[in-house]
């Protein structure tokens, strides 16, 4: 296991204190006293540490202050309420957590009435845009061709609806519906197993309308980002470990490729390595953000191949290197809010394809990307750096909603230690599926009983058995 690389004063002083707290109690006379401090860790343990994040990241999620009409607020804060749209993939995500958290079975998870009630609302909404069945139309027809799904959707109109604005709202994104069809095909796959089958139904009912060729070019072999009122528009997905290789997986998985035009698709993407202080990276992102990486991991068992070991793992550990070398006080550079009511921004890591520096503000640290590392070997680590955000600045973690979306860790920044003031959708359900999943494994077990999953899965990385874990619980004629 790498050594752990979180650096600086803030660790040292951090560790200083525990150690010295620690000491002072063992040097007490009362034997009573030493007993205590021996039968009680002085600071949490990584698994009670684990379920308290688990906890705060699932009250925000699941929370009247963060939804509306069942369906998720893309930010929200304190100072605005403009947050009040929701994305595609924001949405499939929302609803797959109810199921993750339902699986924790922990005394703070949703009954399975409360789990059934909340994601039948959402299926029932984007099956109301889908089909044209929602009269309510006042931008036009709320998802494209009857198919598949529009960039934004204004949750807080009664009912919701695709923005108005036709440039920001009405691009089909190619990657937001891949990210929607990987939520459905994972509670598909849950619901068929224990027999919730109405739900089932609903979730598959959704994916039979989508078609992922409108975004596939057969000339090229390249699926587009996608464009205003236009699949086929906008630049083309060129990168594999940029998270668009999630959306060739889900075109195969629905039967939408044939294994030779998947096959293509996949050798026609850019698949460059580079190296960062020696770590090799085989497979290089364009601009080094973490989630490109990570993000297709929480569904796909990555981890377990060649592209986990020679690519996704060495860019965690380039990730934690390279915050070293330039002084940060923690690790974790992807796309996220800038501090206070700032605006989203590009964050990165060596190495990369692009020239230049891959961060657009140095030192900015989301802590999503520890915990979508969760899924890799350094997972230590990434507890470690998480612990760290949290105790160092305090202003990275709310007790009861978890951590912010970013915190200035560079020490010669201006605005060092301060943290957005943004709750954000889209990372809380990343932090979350990559807590759920270093924990129990919920959502590869269940995507993976997909038999289109495992096909994708087989042709892409050349292995045709898949471990999948026995379900531990039967739920049938058990009352939940």
């Amino acid at each position: 296991m790498i050594k752990r690389l979180i650096r600086g004063l803030v660790g040292i002083i951090l560790s200083a204190t525990l150690l010295s707290a620690h000491n002072i109690a063992l040097t007490q006379p009362s034997s009573a006293v030493t007993q205590a401090v021996s039968a009680t860790p002085s600071f949490p343990s990584d698994e009670d540490l684990l379920d308290t994040w688990s906890q705060a990241t699932w009250a925000y999620l699941s929370s009247d202050w963060a939804t509306t009409n069942h369906l998720p607020w893309s930010w929200r804060c304190k100072t605005s309420d403009d947050g009040d749209y929701a994305n595609t993939a924001e949405i499939g995500f929302y609803a797959l957590s109810w199921l993750a958290a339902h699986d924790l079975q922990r005394p703070w998870s949703p009954s399975w009435s409360d789990t059934e009630a909340e994601i039948t609302a959402v299926l029932d909404q984007l099956l109301a845009w889908q089909t044209g069945a929602q009269s309510e139309q006042p931008h036009g027809p709320n998802a494209y061709a009857n198919s598949v799904f529009y960039q934004w959707y204004w949750i807080a109109q009664m009912p919701p609806v695709v923005g108005a604005n036709v440039c920001k709202n009405q691009l089909v994104p190619s990657v937001d519906n891949a990210w929607l069809a990987a939520s459905l095909i994972t509670i598909r796959a849950y619901a068929q197993t224990h027999g919730h089958y109405a739900l089932a139904q609903q979730a598959d009912d959704i994916l039979n309308r989508m078609d992922f060729r409108l975004w596939y070019d057969a000339d090229t072999q390249l699926f587009t980002w996608g464009d205003i009122q236009n699949p086929a528009g906008g630049v083309v997905a060129d990168y594999y470990s940029n998270e668009n290789r999630i959306i060739n997986v889900i075109a195969r998985a629905m039967g939408h490729l044939s294994a030779d035009e998947f096959r293509a698709s996949l050798d026609v993407l850019h698949q460059h390595p580079a190296a960062y202080d020696a770590i090799s990276v085989e497979q290089v992102a364009w601009d080094g953000a973490y989630f490109t990486y990570a993000s297709p991991a929480l569904f796909l068992r990555e981890i377990e191949t060649a592209y986990g070991a020679n690519t996704l793992t060495p860019a965690t550990q380039a990730q934690i290197t390279y915050a070293r070398h330039q002084g940060y006080d923690a690790w974790g550079l992807s796309d996220c809010y800038d501090v206070g009511d700032g605006g989203y921004v590009q964050q990165g890591a060596p190495p990369t394809a692009m020239t230049g520096s891959p961060e657009s503000r140095p030192g900015l640290v989301t802590p999503h990307a520890s915990a979508m590392a969760l899924i890799t070997p350094l997972a230590p680590e990434a507890i470690a750096n998480l612990r760290a955000i949290s105790d160092a600045f305090p202003c990275a973690y709310h007790p009861t909603y978890g951590f912010y979306d970013s915190v200035m860790t560079d020490p010669s920044a201006p605005d060092y230690g301060q943290c957005s003031h943004r709750f954000s959708a889209l990372t809380h359900a990343w932090t979350f599926m990559g807590l759920v999943n270093h924990q129990s494994g919920f959502i590869w077990d269940y995507f993976y009983r997909d038999r289109g999953v495992l096909a994708a899965h087989a042709e892409m990385f050349g292995e045709h058995e898949v471990y999948l874990p026995a379900v531990m619980r039967t739920y049938a004629g058990v009352p939940e």
